[in-house]
């Protein structure tokens, strides 16, 4: 009976934290290409939770921990069809669409995991005035956030995406979200 309390008082503290956390700004209007060729714009997130992040293939740090930390999340919401990921190149010169088709290969196992590249101003603007995080000095320079977005194109919250206690509380928040609707 205590283990049942103890998680309806967690359940209850999860919900609490993210339906009282201010919505930081809106998505902005945006198109990028997909790994695949097809184009995706902001209507992609419209009635699905989103988590963004921006990455390069080439990198060495942070980027394959954090693309392992998304392949991890897209494994446990697998069943889920409101959930889906978008990883944002900050070095669209080197990532071409068979680099980044490539690279979706070694992470992804769903069809709900984008991989996009665009001109790199468009870039650098999404990232600093249409998500609020840093782009200086790209490729290496962009955020290690992951931006959790709602289903009505909110941006509610961020997360460190290369440390494992972020990733818990992101996975908390997504199931949070899920529960209401």
């Amino acid at each position: 009976m205590l283990g049942s309390f103890g998680l309806i008082v967690i359940d209850k503290a999860a919900r609490s934290r993210i339906d009282n956390i201010n919505f930081i700004g809106k998505v902005p209007s945006f198109s990028l290409t997909n790994f695949d060729g097809s184009v995706v714009t902001e209507k992609q997130l419209n009635n699905k939770i989103s988590i963004v992040s921006f990455m390069f293939t080439q990198c060495e740090g942070a980027c394959p921990i954090m693309s392992n930390n998304i392949a991890t999340l897209q494994e446990r919401f697998s069943s889920s069809k409101d959930i889906q990921f978008l990883s944002i190149t900050t070095d669209p010169d080197f990532d071409t669409l068979d680099i980044l088709n490539q690279y979706s290969s070694n992470y992804s196992k769903n069809d709900n995991w984008f991989f996009l590249r665009g001109d790199i101003l468009d870039i650098i603007d999404l990232s600093e005035k249409g998500f609020f995080l840093d782009a200086k000095l790209l490729p290496a320079g962009h955020s290690l956030r992951f931006v959790l977005v709602d289903k009505e194109l909110n941006i509610r919250k961020y997360y460190k995406g290369d440390e494992i206690s972020n990733i818990v509380e992101l996975q908390s928040d997504i199931v949070t979200l899920l529960n209401q609707g």
